[in-house]
């Protein structure tokens, strides 16, 4: 498989993990600003994170190994990378065909396509023209091209890839023309926010899937601390680490978070992210809160924290009727606040409820 093709299935398969490990900001973000989150949306979140990788990925890999490169120079001539072009006859279908064959202009073409969705992005995501365009593009091409000179910041010896002055000025017109081409497609202004009066199966399904998005991730990221502060800091042996400081920060912590986000304001971290809250509907507040930690997120974490073989088939089974519960009924309740008697509800920016109050 060619270096090439290897760059793009590296992109696609890592961009497609960070486009899930962001699920839950861009969520929170996109929720609090539009009401909702719909498939377009994931759509430019996985294209956005796929892409940032595809930079990644083109302008540094594959990285050396065993000092099995050879240091390359800069070009700091303007203009000298593309004077290299072989134009020819442009006019004729011949002339035309060598000048797509010529690696010169293919290598000019690339570093300006190269940058055109990052255009688009901003148009689409930011809201931007192209002079925030331009300016993004030069600065994110800079830091390229400063990583490639210095060597990926002295981790090596000398630069395995060439700082090119002209990849500059490519890049930053790339990420123009992206922005202008889109401005065809895409208006500036931000069109007026309907705010969603009903919560939807996907939204519900949304905020489960970034409660086990945050256990998961959070468990993880105090571990690797832990390992990191004992290994590199104390000085421990790895053999020696021991297990239960782990599966305490693993597990113990999130569910900490989880337990102290329902008891005292009603609704699980992904329920904030995807801006909806438990109201009691009968029964004091307090005891409707209980009743859906302990049948809704707590039994979850209880399930993932178990060590034993059966845990998995619960776990599936427990997820299955929760997903199940959530299909139906008023509001999507499921579950556990079915069996805490509460319900659910949008919660509004106070911004967007005082423009909407009446009076």
């Amino acid at each position: 498989m060619s270096d090439q093709v290897m760059n793009g299935v590296i992109a696609t398969a890592l961009g497609s993990v960070a486009a899930v490990v962001l699920l839950l900001p861009v969520a929170a973000v996109e929720y609090r600003r539009d009401g909702r989150l719909g498939p377009r949306d994931l759509l430019t979140l996985l294209a956005v994170a796929v892409y940032g990788l595809a930079l990644w990925t083109y302008t540094l890999l594959p990285m050396p190994v065993d000092g099995d490169f050879t240091c390359v120079g800069r070009q700091t001539t303007p203009f000298d990378t593309i004077g290299a072009i072989a134009w020819g006859d442009g006019g004729s279908r011949a002339g035309l065909s060598a000048l797509v064959r010529d690696p010169a202009f293919l290598q000019v073409a690339l570093n300006v396509l190269l940058f055109v969705p990052l255009g688009y992005f901003v148009r689409r995501i930011a809201r931007r023209g192209f002079v925030v365009a331009t300016v993004l593009g030069f600065g994110v091409s800079l830091l390229i091209e400063t990583t490639q000179t210095t060597g990926v910041w002295h981790l090596y010896d000398c630069a395995y890839r060439l700082f090119d002055v002209d990849d500059l000025i490519l890049n930053t017109l790339g990420a123009t023309a992206g922005s202008l081409v889109a401005a065809i497609f895409i208006r500036r202004t931000r069109p007026e926010v309907v705010w969603p009066t009903s919560i939807t199966f996907g939204r519900r399904m949304i905020g489960m899937v970034c409660d086990v998005l945050f256990v998961v991730l959070t468990g993880a990221a105090l571990v690797v601390a832990y390992r990191a502060l004992q290994l590199y800091v104390v000085g421990v042996e790895f053999e020696d680490l021991r297990a239960q400081p782990q599966r305490l920060l693993q597990w113990g912590v999130p569910a900490a978070v989880e337990a102290a986000a329902v008891l005292l304001g009603g609704r699980t971290v992904g329920e904030w992210a995807v801006s909806v809250r438990a109201v009691a509907r009968r029964g004091p507040t307090l005891l409707g809160r209980v009743l859906k930690l302990l049948t809704g997120v707590g039994p979850l974490i209880a399930l993932m924290a178990t060590p034993q073989a059966w845990s998995g088939l619960a776990l599936l089974l427990f997820g299955i009727i929760s997903v199940a519960a959530a299909a139906g009924g008023r509001e999507h309740r499921g579950l556990s606040h079915t069996a805490a008697g509460m319900d659910l509800e949008i919660v509004q920016p106070r911004a967007y409820e005082q423009v909407s109050r009446p009076g």
